[in-house]
C-alpha cells in the first residue's frame, strides 16, 4: 500500500445526501487487502467533484456512471459511462458549457423507471432537468424540466400505488416533483427552503403505505403522503441545515425512522409517525450519515456517523449510544463523507468502506472499528464510496470519485 498523504485543501465545504440499506451477517472479517483495479481518465480542471457514481451490471456488462464537473463555461462537465472491467469510457453526455458548474450532474442512479425490462441511468443536471439515458448507448429517453437544478439522486418507485413507477426529484430550492414515466406530472410542491439531503421513501407511519421524507436547509423536516399532501412538517427542528438523511426500522416496530445529520454536527433519530426526536447526539461540525445495518452481527442495527473531526462512530440505532469510535485521519480536513456498508471481501460478513477528505479509502471492521487496510491518492474526496457487484461474482467492488473527477476502482481481497 502507498503511504498516507495529505491532500491540498480547497477553500469550501461540500455537503451531500445519502441513502440506507440493512444487512446482517454472523461472521467477522479477518484482514483484507485493498487492490487498485484502475483509475479512470475523467479528470477535470477543478478540485471540487462531490457527487458519487452509480454502478451495476447492465445486460451482462459491468458499468460505472460518473458525474464529472469542471470549470464554468467549459466542456468539462459530463455524465461518463465507464466499462467497469477496465475503466475505459463507453459514452459521455456533455452538459452545455453555459450550464457547466461544480454541480453540473448530481448523483446518478440505475433503475428501470419505465418498466421496459431494462434499467436506465437517471440524473438531474444544471440544465434544470432530470434526464434518463439508455445505459449502453447514452441515448436520451426521458427529460423533465425542473424549476432549479437538482442536487440529489432521483428516486424511482411506485409511490402512488398505481402499479407503475414514478420518478421523484427534489431540486435544490426544495421543489418536489413526482413524474410518470411518460413525462406527465403527478404533483409538485414548493417548500421554500434549500434541500441538500437525499429524499427518502419508506413506510414511516406503519400504515403499509410509502411516504416521502425530506430534510431542508432551514432545519425543517417534512413528511409527504403519496397524493402530495403534507402529513406533518416540523419547523426549526434543528438549529442548522439537514445535510444528510437516511432511514431504517431501528426498533423493530415495522415502520422506518429517519436518521438525519446537520451542518452543526447533530445526528438524530426521528419517529416518522409522530415526528418525535427519539435520540440526539452531537459530534461537532458537519456530521454525516448514510447506511444503517447490523454490521457487528448482534441482531440490532447500527448507524455509522462521521463529522469534520475525521472520526467514524458506530451508534446503537435504537438508542444513539456510541458503541465505538475510530480515527480515520488526523489530517487538516474540511469534512468527512459517510461510509458505506457491504461484504466487500466475500467472507459472508459486512465491512465498512470509509473515505476521508484527504484521499484515504479504508476498510473498517464494523465490530471493533479497527482499520483493516487503506489506500491513498493525494487528492481530496468529498462523497461516499459506491459499492456494487459489477463483475457478477457476488462480491461488490468499491468505486470512489476523487475531487479531480477521476474514479478509482478497488477490490478487497481477504487475506488468509
Amino acid at each position: 500500500m502507498r503511504p498516507r498523504t495529505v491532500a491540498v485543501i480547497i477553500g469550501f465545504v461540500i455537503i451531500l445526501g445519502g441513502i440506507a440499506f440493512v444487512a446482517a451477517y454472523d461472521d467477522r472479517p479477518s484482514d483484507v487487502q485493498l487492490i487498485e483495479q484502475w483509475v479512470s481518465d475523467t479528470s477535470a480542471e477543478t478540485s471540487g467533484n462531490h457527487h458519487a457514481p452509480a454502478a451495476g451490471r447492465i445486460e451482462g456488462r459491468g458499468m460505472v456512471y460518473a458525474p464529472v464537473s469542471g470549470q464554468s463555461d467549459t466542456k468539462q462537465c459530463n455524465l461518463v459511462a465507464i466499462d467497469a472491467s477496465n475503466g475505459t469510457e463507453r459514452w459521455s453526455y456533455q452538459i452545455p458549457p453555459k450550464n457547466c458548474t461544480i454541480h453540473s450532474v448530481a448523483d446518478p442512479m440505475i433503475a428501470d423507471y419505465d418498466d421496459d425490462g431494462t434499467a436506465e441511468v437517471l440524473a438531474a443536471t444544471t440544465e434544470r432537468s432530470v434526464v434518463a439515458f439508455d445505459p449502453t448507448t447514452g441515448q436520451e429517453e426521458f427529460r423533465y424540466d425542473l424549476s432549479a437544478y437538482g442536487y440529489t439522486r432521483p428516486v424511482v418507485t411506485d409511490f402512488t400505488g398505481d402499479s407503475a413507477k414514478e420518478v421523484i426529484i427534489v431540486d435544490v430550492k426544495g421543489s418536489v416533483s413526482v413524474v410518470r414515466a411518460d413525462g406527465t406530472l403527478v404533483w409538485t410542491k414548493r417548500l421554500s427552503s434549500y434541500a441538500w439531503g437525499q429524499p427518502t421513501v419508506a413506510d414511516f407511519t406503519g400504515n403499509g403505505d410509502a411516504e416521502l421524507m425530506l430534510g431542508l436547509g432551514n432545519g425543517d423536516l417534512a413528511l409527504f403522503e403519496s397524493d402530495g399532501s403534507i402529513r406533518w412538517r416540523l419547523t426549526s427542528l434543528f438549529d442548522s441545515s439537514i445535510t444528510w438523511q437516511t432511514a431504517g426500522d431501528i426498533d423493530n416496530d415495522s415502520q422506518s425512522e429517519i436518521i438525519v445529520a446537520t451542518a452543526d454536527g447533530t445526528v438524530a433519530a426521528v419517529n416518522g409517525r409522530t415526528g418525535d426526536v427519539e435520540w440526539r447526539q452531537h459530534f461537532g461540525a458537519l456530521a454525516a450519515v448514510r447506511d444503517i445495518g447490523d454490521g457487528d452481527g448482534d441482531g440490532d442495527p447500527e448507524v455509522y456517523a462521521v463529522a469534520r473531526d475525521g472520526k467514524l462512530r458506530s451508534l446503537d440505532a435504537k438508542t444513539g449510544e456510541v458503541e465505538w469510535t475510530t480515527t480515520l485521519t488526523t489530517g487538516d480536513i474540511q469534512m468527512t463523507p459517510p461510509p458505506s456498508l457491504g461484504d466487500v471481501d466475500g467472507d459472508g460478513s459486512p465491512e465498512l468502506v470509509a473515505v476521508t477528505n484527504d484521499g484515504i479509502v479504508s476498510v473498517v471492521d464494523p465490530t471493533s472499528g479497527d482499520v483493516l487496510d487503506s489506500y491513498t491518492r493525494d487528492v481530496s474526496v468529498y462523497t461516499h464510496p459506491t459499492l456494487a457487484d459489477t463483475d457478477g461474482d457476488g462480491v461488490p467492488e468499491i468505486y470512489v470519485i476523487y475531487s479531480d473527477g477521476r474514479v478509482v476502482a478497488l477490490s478487497a481481497a481477504e487475506n488468509s
